[in-house]
């Protein structure tokens, strides 16, 4: 525009100057059409210089590489999920996300990693959120709080009083809530040949590892084992080694992908709802621009909206795989079966976590299940 009026001025007076010299004034019109090519040439000049110096466009946003770690091996259902986020808020970003995907604990145990979340060490982390950070992140593992499906979704996903507590919670320690990622519904995994597996009431005294969890200690005593704690990252190696015997605290994918052949009986007694948590550091996700924010946001809700329609169906996949290529043997239970261990757990285990859960939230969301 500045270029135009430029030349359009220059060029006015060029014929001025020729109307005002007349027919013999034939010097004074070049010497002013020469001034008039130099004005513009200068005007352009300056028109460029401006628009350099100008202020850079949303779209131009700076590219920043984000590190995200997870827990399931290269390939598996999370890695899947996490790699189709990853791409997504790189494509709606406008190709200013980049991503550095560290699968199978490669940064560390989960606890660890959120940790190093927490102080910004590691961008990003879909895993399960440790408790000893807060023990109400436990609740999505809570034994029995939901026991099917669509119980699950209408009590662990983004928006309902759960999630919106997590949201909450997870800013005071400087950690941005992104989506969950509802995984599976846990059962017990053994080495050994099971004693009266389909009776709740079983004193079978089989060492199992739990999590360092009351709702997993007090589950597995309850349902007649011996609990030792011990970290995730520990548990094939204790099991190889015999210090313990078998393991509570993950669903058929997580004993497929993580323990593998050494696990000779799956009894999928569905004693816990397994949810992980897509996380950023708080300050990394609001130095990014809006854009970007949207970007990651969008994404992670559409993670979440895909994860609700295809999890459910992943179980008997996994129950198979492990069958056919381990020779695991699946024990089956009837759902009047599956009903008493639930009913068992939530008269006697609830009442000592229900305050790490919440409370009154515990209550709200527990109501009328037992």
């Amino acid at each position: 525009m500045k270029k135009a009026l430029a030349i359009a001025l220059a060029s006015v007076m060029v014929l001025s100057l020729a109307a005002c010299g007349g027919s013999g004034s034939t010097s004074s019109t070049t010497a002013a059409a020469a001034a008039a090519e130099t004005t513009a040439a200068a005007a352009a000049e300056t028109t460029a210089a401006a628009a350099a110096e100008a202020p850079a466009a949303e779209s131009s946003d700076e590219v920043v590489t984000l590190t995200l770690a997870h827990t399931r091996p290269d390939g598996s259902s999370e890695d899947l999920a996490v790699k189709a986020f990853c791409e997504e808020a790189k494509e709606l970003s406008g190709g200013t996300l980049e991503f550095e995907i560290y699968p199978a604990s490669q940064l560390g145990d989960y606890t660890t990693v959120f940790e190093r979340v927490m102080i910004g060490d590691v961008d990003m982390q879909c895993a399960t959120v440790p408790t000893s950070v807060d023990k109400f992140f436990g609740l999505g593992n809570g034994a029995y709080i939901a026991t099917t499906w669509p119980d699950a979704q209408a009590t662990f996903a983004s928006g309902t009083p759960v999630g919106n507590a997590m949201v909450e919670r997870m800013e005071k320690i400087g950690v941005k809530y992104i989506n969950m990622f509802p995984f599976y519904f846990g059962g017990i995994g053994l080495g050994v040949q099971p004693i009266d597996p389909t009776n709740p009431d079983a004193k079978n005294g089989i060492k199992i590892r739990v999590p360092s969890m009351t709702s997993f200690e007090k589950t597995a005593e309850e349902l007649g084992y011996l609990g030792t704690p011990l970290p995730a990252s520990e548990v094939f190696t204790s099991m190889q080694t015999g210090v313990v015997e078998g393991f509570i605290g993950y669903g058929a994918e997580g004993a497929y992908s993580n323990i593998g052949d050494i696990v000779k009986y799956w009894l999928p007694i569905n004693d816990h709802f397994e949810v992980h948590t897509n996380v950023m550091n708080l300050d990394k996700f609001n130095s990014l621009s809006q854009k970007q924010q949207e970007a990651i946001m969008t994404a992670g809700a559409h993670m979440e909206e895909n994860r609700w329609k295809v999890a459910p169906d992943e179980t008997a996949v996994y129950e198979k795989k492990m069958h056919d290529e381990f020779g695991t043997e699946i024990i089956e239970y009837t759902d009047e079966e599956l009903a008493a261990f639930a009913s068992k757990i939530r008269a006697n285990v609830w009442p000592l976590i229900r305050e790490d859960f919440g409370g009154e939230l515990f209550d709200q969301i527990t109501e009328g299940k037992n």
